[in-house]
């Protein structure tokens, strides 16, 4: 499925200031959003439902050979194992490696953890047993069996075992250990644990993540003999970096394949007593909940009232996950609430107030182009292959002309390559491509990508580097060309079009789960159910909707007008919002305070093509548009005339 990756813009009202000689004072910042692999071992890609086994960016990177090693732990900043000829070894941490030594015995342990001070293991037999460090080594002494055990770990003062897809909790009281069953777990052959949840291997080397007692274990990794390509055996956590060894006796360590160029980037416009900030975030999506998340902090730390702020999405289909994918498969329901909450959530905060420190006089010049580095992916759907090639492009600079900044607009999708290492590998695709040239030809160090109208339309080229380097041409060619002086007031204006839906019955639901039922292996098959599944949950709990709310935010910066409309809009949208102000400078951003569904247009919703039906099981809407969505929309838009 295609879907992904956010930009961001966003307005604010400030306390007067002295302004330039055209009043705009403007300022910039970047902040990295790529996750931490101290804080996210791996995540999720979004933007399509294949495979089926999903996209994940671990990937291990070699550190050692090490020998016989049979169980695995970590306390105090150090490795501890036991091997298959009974040694205790202690791995202490020198550069990037570490340096082995035999400090006790420890004969035939199968998987080992430790708490508060102690080590706990099992043998074969299946006794656990609690070791004691001293002076002269490590002292064991039996505790019990709580039957089979073929992985152990330790969270929040408990012990953790699993066995036969079954988790039992484990409470030591005067030396004795208290089992009871914990619910379900994946056939875990190794667990870890970094205090704030417990990660667990299997055999088919999946790597997944839960708390116990919460919410179903999720899964965030496995092989896929392309980035990630080891059989693990053993997974340890130390100093908040996961570390496994394979079937090889091969020690390596956890990390993200990633471009590292995931970032919020944030251009601030200010004029008297008003604020406008433009940010992009390379997102794939994200709901409104973000949004309005982003929106109280900023109200909470500069005093900005939501309605002022608006958020575009550049749609990436190289992202982690960010937002709600029910009917995906089930390592897309929830995202990473760390990676979204303290990495996403918190870099377009920083973004914003970031650029909002950095106001210094400026002006602003507006000038269109076109390019061609996309296509509509629907031609036999439609024979006209509609395309909205418009590039627009907002230069910045002080008051004496120099070079400040520079935003720039277009609507394609971020999809390519799916395939080979790029398909694993977290990536904002071609707009950070087309960002660095800009930034390396004009010497800016933020330059902005807002994502328009491109919800069916596809780079031509399979190549993302091909496609940001055309994109990058194509802004650099229109840059001092044409250039039409920003001038005016700022205002800002957010209103709310409900599109009228006519769900299925229950019935209906019910007969369309029941011919996709039984169809292990087909993705839409399985995915059919799910959505079904959900919908019959909404029945029962009376949640079914009957409105698409369409969110469409205008800006007018000047005599510059930034209309930005939500979900994944397809290429029509930019056009006929344009023609409501044939004289006036109007840009157009789909992907805008809430990626829920697709926008599509009559002929879309008539040939029964992805964007206007698939796509809204995909995104689990309660129901499909109406035909006359376009022109109910355009109307709504000429109507407030904002």
């Amino acid at each position: 499925m295609k879907m992904r990756f956010v930009t961001g813009l966003v307005l604010l009202f400030s306390a007067p200031v002295c302004f330039a000689q055209d009043g705009f004072m403007t300022g910039t910042a970047t902040v990295h959003i790529d996750p931490d692999t101290s804080a996210v071992y791996s995540a999720a890609l979004a933007g399509y439902g294949v495979p089926r086994e999903g996209r994940f960016s671990l990937t291990w990177q070699p550190v050692q050979s090490t020998s016989n090693i049979t169980a695995l732990t970590a306390l105090n900043g150090k490795l501890y194992a036991g091997t298959s000829n009974g040694q205790w070894l202690t791995g202490i941490p020198v550069a990037d490696t570490f340096q082995w030594k035999v400090t006790g015995k420890a004969a035939g342990l199968k998987t080992l953890t430790a708490l508060n001070g102690k080590f706990y293991a099992a043998d074969a037999a299946n006794e656990i047993l609690e070791g004691t460090l001293h002076k002269g080594g490590i002292t064991w002494k039996k505790r019990g069996s709580p039957g089979l055990v073929t992985a152990l770990t330790q969270l929040q003062g408990k012990l953790y075992a699993a066995a036969g897809g079954m988790l039992q909790e484990g409470t030591i009281t005067g030396g004795k250990i208290s089992w009871r069953s914990s619910g379900t777990a994946p056939r875990f052959i190794s667990m870890a644990s970094n205090g704030r949840e417990i990660y667990g291997v299997n055999s088919g080397d999946s790597l997944w993540t839960g708390i116990p007692g919460g919410k179903a274990w999720r899964q965030i990794g496995r092989r896929n003999d392309v980035t990630c390509t080891i059989a693990v055996k053993q997974i340890v956590v130390l100093d908040h970096t996961l570390y496994a060894t394979d079937n090889t006796q091969l020690l390596h360590k956890g990390s993200h394949k990633t471009m590292n160029d995931l970032t919020a980037r944030a251009l601030a416009i200010r004029k008297n007593n008003k604020t406008a900030v433009i940010v992009g975030i390379d997102v794939c999506g994200f709901n409104a909940s973000l949004g309005a998340a982003v929106k109280d902090a900023i109200f909470q730390s500069r005093g900005v009232p939501p309605s002022a702020i608006l958020l575009n999405a550049s749609h990436t289909h190289f992202a982690p996950v960010t937002q709600t994918w029910i009917t995906w498969g089930d390592f897309y329901h929830f995202p990473d609430s760390n990676y979204l909450n303290n990495v996403v959530k918190r870099g377009i905060v920083r973004a914003i107030e970031r650029a909002l420190d950095s106001l210094s006089p400026s002006r602003l010049y507006f000038t269109r182009g076109s390019t061609q580095i996309g296509h509509n992916r629907r031609p036999g759907a439609n024979s006209a292959k509609p395309y909205d090639n418009v590039l627009d492009v907002l230069k910045i600079t002080d008051t004496e002309n120099k070079l400040k900044s520079v935003l720039f607009l277009t609507g394609c999708h971020p999809v390519f390559k799916n395939e080979g290492e790029e398909s694993f590998t977290l990536s904002a695709n071609y707009p950070s491509v087309a960002r660095k040239l800009v930034e390396q030809s004009t010497g800016t160090n933020n330059a902005v990508f807002i994502q328009g109208c491109g919800g069916d339309i596809n780079p031509v080229s399979s190549d993302h580097r091909q496609t940001g380097s055309e994109l990058a041409a194509d802004v650099m060619k229109v840059l001092d060309t044409g250039l039409q002086p920003v001038n005016g007031e700022l205002s800002f204006f957010m209103d709310t079009v409900n599109i009228p839906v006519n769900p299925w019955s229950a019935d209906s639901v019910l007969q369309f789960k029941k011919a996709n039922e039984g169809k292990t292996g087909d993705i839409e098959a399985e995915r059919n159910v799910r959505w079904a599944n959900l919908m019959l949950e909404r029945y029962r709990t009376n949640t079914v909707e009957n409105i698409l709310p369409e969110y469409v935010q205008t800006i007018n910066i000047g005599n510059w007008k930034f209309i930005g409309i939500s979900r994944e809009a397809v290429t029509e949208y930019g056009k006929g919002i344009r023609s409501i102000w044939p004289d006036q400078k109007v840009s157009v951003a789909g992907y805008c305070n809430d990626v829920a569904s697709y926008l599509p247009v009559a002929w879309h919703i008539r040939a029964g093509v992805y964007e206007g039906f698939g796509s809204f099981l995909w995104y689990g809407q309660s129901g499909f548009p109406p035909l006359d969505i376009y022109e109910r929309i355009i109307e709504a838009v000429r109507k407030k005339n904002r």
